[in-house]
């Protein structure tokens, strides 16, 4: 066993004073180090929760709560949907049409968005593809309740997907722009409803497709799909979220789809397989490519999708949070130190920092 494995997963215990059940299968030294790990603290009937740890190539996982209510406890291998997260996959899609000649990462954005959504977000002069990703074009964000509430009835009615993002998009067209173009910062979804258009367009295929082809396939991920397209609420663990009655399970707020600012579902595993697959194998993007996406032009530490911090004697921190109705999930990388922790929760406005408190007990 790795010998930073057991002070990690001792303050996992302490922080979510949870059952913890070991992961299945078992593998090695590791498994059986996990047999020996209960407590008696956690409803057995709560939300789903799981950790999932790769320390150089070593991994285990824990899991508590159940996977569905008064379903089966829930295990480490449940697909959970990671929200924000998933901003990095298609940053590095994008990254992969750059390399590619598809595009430029600093071609204006409006060269490769429909007509109808330039024209209805008045122009968008001087914003650039990597301005999208790097959160700086100055676009305000679209998700509020009134698109919340709005986007669940539209999909129940039928409307078709393309139309719920172009109806999102242009909702933020009357505000006013946050700032120039590349003179600040703020984290809108919007962008990424936007940095979608442009990779179907490049690509000439939906995201579904390019994600499928281009980072599920190379990377071995076979049970990351994304929300609305062939994955629905019964394929995944059971969301929950308190809107104002008590926690209740949220199957029927989830019947839209996902964009790309967050949809889709997946395990702790595959994501950590992602980050493998792109900083570790180098199986996604070549080292400039790499380099460009960590590039952080704001100095608010956030690069293309990913966020960029330190930890005093570990050095530099990657990764990503992320919430949506019923769930959230946060990992987070060390490079430095070949630690990778992936927290999935089925419960909305999670407490997330349960992976830098495990970080900050690396010796």
């Amino acid at each position: 066993m790795p010998p930073l494995l057991a002070p990690l997963l001792m303050v996992w215990l302490a922080v979510m004073a949870a059952v913890v059940l070991p992961a299945a299968p078992r593998a090695g030294e590791v498994g059986e180090f996990l047999n020996d790990f209960a407590s008696a603290d956690c409803p057995a009937d709560g939300p789903a929760k799981v950790l999932f740890l790769d320390i150089a190539g070593e991994t285990a996982g824990l899991a508590c709560g159940r996977a569905r209510m008064g379903g089966p406890v829930a295990n480490v291998e449940d697909r959970f949907l990671i929200a924000s997260v998933s901003k990095l996959y298609l940053a590095v899609a994008l990254m992969q049409l750059d390399e590619a000649g598809r595009l430029d990462i600093d071609d204006p954005a409006p060269n490769w968005l429909p007509p109808e959504v330039v024209t209805g977000l008045k122009g968008l002069e001087g914003i650039s593809i990597a301005m999208l990703l790097t959160m700086t074009s100055g676009i305000p964000d679209y998700l509020d309740d009134a698109y919340f509430l709005s986007s669940i009835a539209d999909a129940h009615a039928g409307v078709a997907a393309r139309d719920i993002l172009t109806k999102a998009i242009l909702s933020v067209a009357d505000a006013p722009r946050l700032f120039e173009p590349g003179t600040g910062f703020d984290y809108s979804n919007t962008n990424y409803l936007l940095a979608q258009l442009v990779l179907e367009k490049a690509a000439a295929a939906p995201m579904l497709q390019v994600f499928t082809e281009r980072l599920l396939e190379p990377a071995g991920l076979n049970r990351t799909g994304l929300l609305g397209y062939g994955v629905g609420p019964r394929d995944f663990v059971q969301g929950f979220e308190d809107f104002g009655k008590g926690p209740e399970p949220v199957d029927a707020y989830l019947t839209g789809y996902g964009f790309g600012d967050g949809g889709l579902v997946t395990t702790a595993a595959e994501v950590a397989g992602f980050y493998k697959a792109l900083f570790v194998d180098g199986a996604l993007l070549d080292d400039d490519s790499l380099d460009r996406l960590l590039e952080d032009p704001s100095g608010e530490g956030y690069g293309m999708g990913i966020e960029i911090g330190t930890l005093a004697g570990l050095g530099e921190v990657l990764g990503h949070s992320g919430s949506d109705t019923g769930f959230s999930a946060d990992i987070r990388y060390l490079p430095e130190q070949a630690v990778t922790v992936v927290y999935l929760s089925a419960q909305a406005e999670g407490d997330l920092s349960v992976t830098w408190e495990l970080l900050e007990e690396l010796p």
